[in-house]
């Protein structure tokens, strides 16, 4: 009774969305953790979790990866074989194309609209093998606003090694203007190797994107990056603490002024996550750029359209700005009802560092295990 009437105090002071995503978001997004949010960019992590039900509310009209409302079911078809259903989740391999031009353009392309993901885990022997789909389409006739977009996911899990692709088909888009946003297939490889304590990561992403405005194309990017990421997870009471480095290299290409963005980057992270008693969970983490940071910019992006950027032409810089941040979260237990939460006030560059009713918790989440 005492660790409900916590909990009931505790969500009476927020009104922020449901979602599993506030314990990746306290732990620095690290790409080690298995998590009901991660088998989308990891399909073969279906296998590994526990059915769930998690229901996420939301904006409903969403303008990031992380505030749309969402839910999805995770159940057993048999002994070798588990599948996900999700409706509302909109997905990287499309919002980074949209996010990106509608910043660069100062456009309001729509963002994917009602999403449909089924993702389908088979295990044989010590091999999983995941395949997963997704698709959106919508069509205002009233205001000749258009979005379209469908994907692949193919993954597989060989126990210590793990390698998954996320292939996007269609994304497109039409705004109220005509103009129409066009990308071209988004490609993303993930290899993951673990050896005792270390966990080893390397990504390869490329897309493309245009856009065409009275019959012509007007704008036009590419976008490659490939990060390296090396993390050390140990055990401590009750938890486990992990270390990681990662090496980021992204380049952009505008292909109408052949002008490029290009920023080498080695951030590091740190988090832990302990059960302070068979009810509660405490989580944080801190990433800083350290050693290598280069970066040039002969376009001018503005920091909404791409990281690292600052809006400065020809901006060319041996080191970054301060980007520490720190990220701090809880998680409870109610029997098999599993919510996450960040403080609202400790987390983000702009934290105000406050815990008060206004800045309680932030992206809570819950999830239900059966």
């Amino acid at each position: 009774m005492k660790h409900l009437l916590l909990l009931a105090v505790a969500l009476s002071f927020s009104t922020s969305a449901f979602a599993t995503k506030a314990r990746l978001k306290a732990l620095g997004n690290s790409f080690h953790l298995t998590d009901t949010q991660g088998v989308y960019a990891s399909p073969y992590q279906v296998t590994a979790l526990d059915n769930f039900i998690s229901l996420e509310s939301g904006k409903t009209t969403s303008t990031s990866l992380t505030d749309a409302a969402e839910g999805a079911i995770l159940t057993t078809i048999s002994p070798e074989s588990k599948v996900l259903v999700s409706i509302g989740h909109l997905d990287e391999t499309v919002l980074t194309q949209r996010l990106f031009a509608n910043n660069v353009l100062t456009k309001t392309y729509k963002l994917q609209q009602n999403p449909l993901e089924v993702i389908y885990n088979y295990k044989e022997g010590s091999t999983v093998w995941a395949l997963g789909m997704y698709y959106s389409n919508f069509n205002d006739k009233l205001t000749s606003e258009k979005e379209s977009s469908s994907g692949l996911r193919l993954a597989a899990n060989y126990g210590n090694f793990k390698w998954k692709t996320q292939l996007g088909l269609t994304n497109s888009a039409v705004d109220a203007t005509g103009d129409s946003l066009d990308s071209n297939m988004y490609f993303n490889l993930g290899l993951r190797y673990t050896q005792n304590t270390l966990r080893y990561g390397l990504d390869f992403t490329t897309w493309n994107v245009s856009q065409t405005s009275a019959g012509a194309v007007n704008a036009s990017a590419g976008y490659q990056n490939i990060l390296a990421r090396i993390t050390q997870v140990n055990k401590i009471e009750n938890g486990e603490f992990f270390t990681g480095i990662s090496l980021d290299q992204t380049n952009i290409k505008d292909k109408i002024t052949d002008k490029k963005f290009s920023r080498l980057i080695a951030p590091l992270l740190m988090g832990a996550e302990v059960n302070a008693s068979d009810w509660l969970t405490l989580r944080g983490s801190i990433s800083q750029t350290v050693l290598i940071a280069q970066s040039k910019d002969e376009v001018g992006f503005t920091a909404a359209a791409v990281t690292g950027a600052t809006g400065v032409v020809n901006g060319e810089f041996s080191a970054e700005a301060n980007n520490t941040i720190v990220a701090v979260g809880t998680g409870m237990n109610v029997g098999k009802v599993q919510i996450d939460a960040t403080l609202k006030g400790l987390v983000s560059a702009t934290a105000s560092q406050n815990v008060n009713g206004t800045d309680l918790l932030s992206q809570v989440g819950v999830i239900y295990k059966y």
